[in-house]
């Protein structure tokens, strides 16, 4: 299926532990005001909200010698589709995206080519997780000359999944402050297996209560360090390590890479 261009081929419109996801309480979370639909009701607020893409993945999946996220769709790279379905949400106040010190000068050039805005680069990790503790810790950092600020809520999002609409944005970042988490979620499409160790069928999971963890995902502002090469489920490691259940919600079949 031939992919379709989010919005079209049109440039995107011009120390201290920091509080958040394991120091706070839901419960006074759940009392905040929040957004509550793309424009925020009287008397209510949208938090304040980052997002921090992982793009430092190398294709190596894809089994293509371009990074799959500078992959040209109609001519333009896929992470500037992605990163204009994010500017179209204006209450995100910044954009961080990880990337590998060999792509910086080519994310640097896309950035101005497409005249992307509120976006900041930073240098990923070895892993996907620590690609993510590198934004977080750009947004965590309070620099003089830094323009960035601390966020109530951070959207995690990959930088190659371009059919991200607002609706589902919004959805995320307000159970998450509520919750302390979220994250989307679709059903199975396959049936997934576990196999025994000499390679027969142990069993099979029930389809129907089961789901596939997709992105986006947000999550109270924490920038802790925790371990960072466990996986790459960020709703995971909200379990594990701060006993949050993050709230599920149901995404959109658009949200595929």
């Amino acid at each position: 299926m031939e992919p379709r261009p989010p919005g079209g081929p049109a440039s995107a419109e011009p120390g201290p532990r920091v509080l958040g996801l394991c120091g706070a309480d839901p419960a006074a979370s759940a009392s905040s005001p929040s957004g509550a639909g793309a424009e925020a009701e009287p008397g209510r607020r949208v938090p304040a909200v980052a997002a921090v893409l992982p793009a430092g993945g190398s294709g190596e999946r894809m089994g293509v010698p371009t990074p799959k996220q500078f992959c040209p769709i109609l001519e333009r790279p896929l992470i500037s589709y992605t990163l204009q379905a994010l500017e179209r949400a204006y209450w995100i106040k910044d954009i961080i995206v990880a990337v590998t010190g060999e792509n910086m000068e080519t994310m640097k050039v896309i950035i101005q080519r497409y005249q992307h805005k509120r976006v900041s680069l930073v240098e990923a990790g070895v892993t996907r997780h620590r690609s993510i503790f590198s934004g977080l810790k750009a947004l965590a950092e309070d620099q003089p000359d830094s323009k960035l600020s601390k966020p109530e809520v951070v959207i995690i999002h990959d930088a190659v999944r371009p059919f991200v609409e607002e609706d589902i944005l919004l959805k995320v970042v307000t159970a998450a402050k509520e919750h302390g988490a979220a994250g989307a979620i679709r059903p199975l499409v396959s049936t997934v297996i576990s196999p025994s160790t000499d390679g027969c069928l142990d069993h099979s999971l029930d389809r129907a209560r089961h789901r596939a963890s997709e992105m986006p995902q947000a999550f109270l502002f924490d920038c802790s360090d925790y371990d960072l090469d466990f996986g790459t489920e960020c709703l995971q490691l909200a379990l594990k390590y701060c006993h949050i259940k993050a709230k599920l919600v149901e995404g959109s079949p658009d949200l595929w890479k």
